[in-house]
């Protein structure tokens, strides 16, 4: 297979080229679900190359392109002789339509099956759980977008610009039900118990998910949030799912209660330091990084980690003037060029790089006490240093 080559980059990744690329590899042959690769069940020569040049400017190509073929089928599968409109959408949504724009990273997917594989499980055995957190993470982004009334996802137009607010409901709601029956695949290859602790931890976290999109929603609301109320919230609204792949793998590779307990809290972790990335985006990222307008966490008023950071750091009257800015009901250009200044005035950038710093650390020291075999021990430490400084 000949892809486009790529143009030369400064220092990072270019979400967008690889999204180009995607209709072509999602093209190629896959695995099916619930086959395992041909060969030993932990083997790590790569078995779809074309998978690796999709990640090309991703840290972890390899890993990444290892689980993406057996993702991408059981993916697909899941559609099989689904021919509602309905499910259009949801393909649509996930870049499985004739377009093939508009697929994701697959983080939790990836970080489900790298730590089955590397405590020594049978990672083609988990997929369906990994499908699982793919579709629930992404029924949150359907009902996201809605409320945010952000128009679009991933580069080109959000669902419910496509299909209206009320078929986007439906939309994410048959999404998160197409989750749980994947779940249940998981009874062709683990015992009963395992299979309904699985669903116990899945639905735990989608629950816990839900309750930070509601916390989320309301701080738009209220004048300011405090850090705890703010590390409360992405610690559902983020950190809850991200916890969940990495527990669920633990769990599917059958490891002790005390590794598993290690594996939820590295996620806890992983969790904080993707939200708190996120947040930076919000408010410096381009539109060309993010998929959506510059500066837009500020438009929204959102209760992200630069505002309440400000607050926390601003002294009395430059406290009430950022009150008296996300007061308004709108903010115009001026309004949102004078919020950054304050940012600068606070140094917010440089405490939340400090805070992000020591997350990180704080995560590489939980990564290091998993008992993960080679090369997934190195590809997690990298995981989590990409997670520092994505820019998408």
């Amino acid at each position: 297979m000949t892809l486009t080559p790529a143009p030369a980059f400064d220092a990072q990744y270019d979400a967008e080229y690889i999204d180009r690329q995607a209709p072509k590899l999602r093209r190629q042959p896959s695995v099916q679900p619930t086959s395992p690769p041909a060969g030993p069940i932990h083997s790590h020569q790569p078995e779809h190359p074309e998978y690796s040049e999709y990640y090309a400017f991703v840290p972890l190509a390899d890993a990444f392109a290892r689980y993406r073929p057996a993702l991408d089928a059981s993916l697909r599968s899941t559609f099989q002789g689904r021919e509602l409109p309905l499910y259009d959408m949801l393909r649509y949504h996930l870049g499985l339509d004739s377009e093939g724009a508009g697929a994701g990273k697959a983080l939790r997917p990836t970080l489900c099956l790298l730590v089955c594989d590397a405590l020594g499980g049978p990672w083609p055995h988990a997929v369906p759980a990994a499908v699982s957190l793919e579709l629930i993470h992404n029924f949150s982004l359907v009902h996201d977008d809605i409320q945010d009334h952000d128009l679009e996802r991933r580069h080109r137009p959000a669902l419910w610009t496509r299909w209206g607010v009320a078929q986007g409901i439906n939309a994410g709601d048959a999404m998160f039900c197409m989750a749980t029956l994947a779940l249940c695949q998981l009874s062709t290859w683990f015992a009963p118990a395992q299979v309904v602790d699985a669903v116990h931890t899945v639905h735990e976290a989608a629950g816990d998910m839900i309750e930070g999109q509601y916390l989320d929603m309301t701080f738009e609301s209220q004048s300011t949030a405090t850090l705890p109320q703010y590390l409360e919230m992405i610690g559902r609204k983020t950190g809850a799912l991200l916890r969940a792949s990495m527990e669920l793998g633990g769990l599917l590779a059958g490891v002790e209660p005390e590794v598993r307990g290690q594996c939820r809290q590295l996620g806890e972790t992983i969790g904080e330091l993707f939200q708190i990335r996120d947040d930076v985006l919000g408010v410096w990222g381009t539109t060309e990084q993010t998929g959506k307008p510059v500066h837009s966490d500020i438009r929204r008023r959102k209760k992200s980690m630069p505002i309440v950071i400000a607050v926390a750091s601003a002294r009395p009257a430059e406290r009430e003037e950022l009150h008296g800015l996300y007061s308004a009901e709108t903010l115009s250009d001026d309004t949102v060029a004078r919020v950054l200044r304050l940012f600068e005035e606070l140094d917010v950038r440089q405490q939340i790089q400090q805070m992000t710093a020591e997350l990180h650390q704080r995560a590489r020291t939980l990564a290091r006490t998993l008992p993960f075999g080679s090369p997934g021990a190195e590809e997690l430490l990298s995981i989590v240093d990409f997670l520092l400084t994505r820019e998408y």
